[in-house]
C-alpha cells in the first residue's frame, strides 16, 4: 500500500534525542520532553547538569534561509549583551540539523535554556527593568539591516495583505469591513505625515510578550522565540506589548515599561503618540495570521462572526487609546 501524504508529523521524540546526542556529543543522561506544538515543536532536553530547547521548525513554515537569518540575529544580539536563547554549534560547527520527515524536509536547531520562569501580570519594578532590556536589544537593531528573509513590518504591505486575507471573510459583516478600510485609511494618512527623523526603525522582535520572554532570580530578562523578527518601526514591539492582555496592565505598569525602555532608547513625541497604533497594527496582523493559517485544510476555519467579533474589540482599542 502506498504511503499516504501528510502535512504534519509527530516526530519520535526517542529518536530527536537520539539525534542530538550524536550532534552534541551529549551522553546517556540526557532526558527528552515534548513541552508545546505551535508554529514550530518545542522540546525540553535535560541532564543532570543544564538544560536545552530543541525547536523543530514546521514543514514550510520557514525556510532554511529564514532560520539562518534568526540565528545570525540571535548570535549578534548574544554577542553584544543581550539575554537571548542562542543556537549551540554542534561537534561539526553547525547549527541547524535537517530531518528527512515524511512531509518534507524539516530543520531543528538546539538552543540554550532561557534560565527564571514566565511572569505574565509583572510588577511595576519587573516592567521598569523589561523596559530597560528592550531599549539594550533596540539600541543594537536600529538601523541594523537583515536580508529580506526577515518580516517587513511597513504598515503600508501590512494592511494590504490583511485587506486580502479578510475581505472575503467579512462580506456579510459590512459595518467590520467599512471600519476596516476607514482604519487602513487613516493609517496611510498618519504614515505619510511622519517624518523619517522622529521614528526610528530596525529590526524588531516582532512578538514581545509574556510567553517569549523569561525572568530570573537575579532579576534579568531573556528574549526567546525570534520566529517573527523583522523590520520595520522599533516601537512596533512597543506596541505588541502593550496589547497583549492589555486589561491587566495598569497605566503603572506601562509607565514604568516607557521610563525604562527611555533610559535606552528616549522617544519622540511622535513615537509616543504612534504606539497605540501599532498596538492596533498588531491585533491586524494577529487576526489576519490567524485567518490565513486556518483554511480549514491543517487547522479549522475561523467562523466569520469571530473574525467580526475581533474587529471590533480592535475598534474599541483604537477608539479608546488612538483618539
Amino acid at each position: 500500500m502506498q504511503t499516504f501524504p501528510v502535512v504534519y508529523s509527530s516526530l519520535s521524540a526517542t529518536s530527536l534525542l537520539q539525534l542530538i546526542r550524536d550532534a552534541y556529543n551529549l551522553d546517556t543522561d540526557y532526558q527528552i520532553l515534548f513541552l508545546k506544538r505551535g508554529f514550530n515543536d518545542t522540546y525540553l532536553i535535560s541532564g543532570k547538569q543544564e538544560r536545552f530547547i530543541l525547536r523543530v521548525y514546521n514543514y514550510q513554515w520557514r525556510q532554511l534561509k529564514d532560520i539562518e537569518a534568526e540565528l545570525d540575529l540571535l548570535l549578534y544580539l548574544k554577542k553584544n549583551g543581550v539575554f537571548v536563547s542562542a543556537p549551540i554549534q554542534d561537534i561539526k560547527n553547525e547549527y541547524i540539523q535537517p530531518i528527512a520527515a515524511p512531509e518534507g524536509t524539516r530543520y531543528a536547531v538546539l538552543f540554550s535554556y532561557a534560565e527564571g520562569e514566565q511572569i505574565k501580570k509583572l510588577s511595576v519594578d519587573q516592567s521598569l527593568l523589561l523596559g530597560v532590556t528592550t531599549g539594550c536589544m533596540h539600541q543594537l537593531t536600529k538601523d541594523k539591516i537583515l536580508p529580506a528573509t526577515a518580516r517587513d513590518y511597513a504598515v503600508e504591505k501590512q494592511l494590504e495583505h490583511s485587506l486580502q486575507i479578510l475581505k472575503p471573510i467579512l462580506k456579510d459583516h459590512p459595518a467590520q469591513f467599512d471600519f476596516f478600510i476607514a482604519l487602513r485609511e487613516s493609517f496611510l494618512k498618519m504614515v505619510a505625515s511622519v517624518p523619517e527623523d522622529e521614528i526610528a526603525t530596525g529590526i524588531c522582535h516582532g512578538d514581545l510578550q509574556a510567553e517569549n520572554f523569561h525572568i530570573s532570580a537575579d532579576n534579568h530578562f531573556t528574549f526567546f522565540d525570534f520566529d517573527f523578527f523583522g523590520k520595520g518601526y522599533l516601537i512596533y514591539d512597543i506596541g505588541v506589548f502593550m496589547w497583549y492582555d492589555h486589561k491587566n496592565k495598569p497605566p503603572a505598569i506601562m509607565n514604568a515599561f516607557l521610563k525604562g525602555y527611555e533610559s535606552k532608547c528616549p522617544l519622540s513625541d511622535t513615537e509616543k503618540r504612534l504606539i497605540p497604533w501599532m498596538s492596533t497594527l498588531r491585533a491586524i496582523f494577529q487576526m489576519t495570521m490567524y485567518c490565513e493559517l486556518s483554511d480549514g485544510k491543517q487547522l479549522p476555519l475561523w467562523p466569520p462572526q469571530q473574525v467580526a467579533d475581533f474587529i471590533n474589540k480592535v475598534e474599541k482599542w483604537q477608539k479608546e487609546r488612538c483618539g
